[in-house]
């Protein structure tokens, strides 16, 4: 029962770590049109510790190929600007969140919990 209010919490914090990304300009002039990241990626999951589960709402991530995106939650839409890093990328801006490769999904970390995100097509 724990671990599911924490859940609940934490659903609280990403919402308003989201909330807070804010665009620092027109990008930052590279070309990621061959990044497998750019595209449409929904959040699916959310795991803390051994326990996951699905999320219920829509966290909408969209990355463009001039490094430029949007971040679509249940209560408004958020511009970010991403770049590359080694295990992933990065959005930048007053919050800034780093994004890791897992095989065909990505994901982040907030507060310990892992919110995992599936390609949208």
């Amino acid at each position: 029962m724990k671990k599911t209010i924490t859940l609940l919490v934490c659903t609280v914090m990403i919402i308003s770590c989201f909330a807070l990304l804010t665009a620092c300009g027109g990008g930052n002039g590279e070309d990621l049109s061959d990044s497998k990241y750019v595209g449409t990626w929904k959040a699916s999951t959310m795991a803390l510790e051994d326990e996951s589960e699905a999320l219920s709402a829509e966290w909408i991530l969209t990355l463009n190929p001039d490094g430029t995106g949007q971040f679509v939650s249940e209560e408004e839409t958020t511009d970010v600007t991403w770049e590359l890093t080694d295990e992933g990328f990065k959005t930048k801006g007053d919050t800034k969140l780093k994004f890791t490769d897992d095989g065909d999904n990505i994901k982040t970390k907030i507060l310990g919990v892992d919110l995992i995100f599936e390609r949208q097509e």
